[in-house]
Formats: structure tokens, C-alpha cells, sequence
């Protein structure tokens, strides 16, 4: 019997770590076009490098809502790796308010996704 309140309240902070992903999801695309649109319109970069740094994010949507867990691991790895891009801009001297903003960001996703995927995954084995 305590078993099923325990999957309850999972399922409850599932759908919290779900809120989680999309609110960083969302914050870390719009740092991402507004970043790329202010070096567009400073000449610092062609419209080509805003498609470039925005079209990994995009293509995790479909992930998103259709609430794959192999997916969400998958955007762990990417946030991850947005983290690195943001560090690398940051030591090679390029750091800005919005680069740090895009870090925090990242950092956010890969963590928010990896709970969801943590939380998925007790919801889904098989209970004992």
C-alpha cells in the first residue's frame, strides 16, 4: 500500500522536472537568438552562425513533446555541450552578460533533463 502514494508524488515531481526542461529549453533558445541576432546586427557574425548554434536546440522539439526519455538523455548531452561552447567563447575572450546568461542556461537544461530522465526511469521500471 505505500507503494502507491510514493508513485504518485514521483509522478508529481516528474511533471515538475518536466516544467524544469521546458522553462531551461525555452530560456536557452531565446539567449541563443537574441545572442545571435545582436553579433548579426554588430556584423560580428553572418545570419548562417545564429542557424548554426540554434538548429541542435530545435531539433530536440519533436523530444520534447512527445516526452521521450532517450531523447531528454540525448538533450543532457547537449546542454552539456552548450555549456562547453559558453566556456570556450568565455576563455578565448568573448565573454558577455548573455554569454554567462547562455551557460546558466545550458547548465540548467542538462541538469533539469537528467532528472527527468532519472525520475522516467523509477516510474517506469517495474515496481518490487
Amino acid at each position: 500500500m505505500s507503494e502507491l502514494p510514493s508513485r504518485q508524488q514521483d509522478a508529481g515531481t516528474l511533471d515538475s522536472a518536466r516544467r524544469g526542461v521546458w522553462i531551461a529549453y525555452s530560456a536557452l533558445l531565446a539567449l541563443l537568438v537574441i545572442s545571435g541576432i545582436w553579433h548579426y546586427v554588430q556584423q560580428h557574425a553572418q545570419f548562417a552562425a545564429l542557424l548554426v548554434r540554434i538548429l541542435p536546440l530545435v531539433l530536440f522539439l519533436p523530444t520534447l513533446l512527445m516526452r521521450r526519455r532517450r531523447g531528454h538523455i540525448w538533450l543532457t548531452a547537449l546542454g552539456v555541450l552548450y555549456v562547453v561552447q559558453g566556456i570556450m567563447i568565455v576563455t578565448k575572450g568573448g565573454g558577455s552578460v548573455l554569454v554567462g546568461a547562455e551557460i546558466l542556461a545550458a547548465g540548467a537544461l542538462a541538469f533539469t533533463a537528467y532528472r527527468y530522465v532519472r525520475l522516467r526511469g523509477r516510474l517506469d521500471s517495474p515496481p518490487t
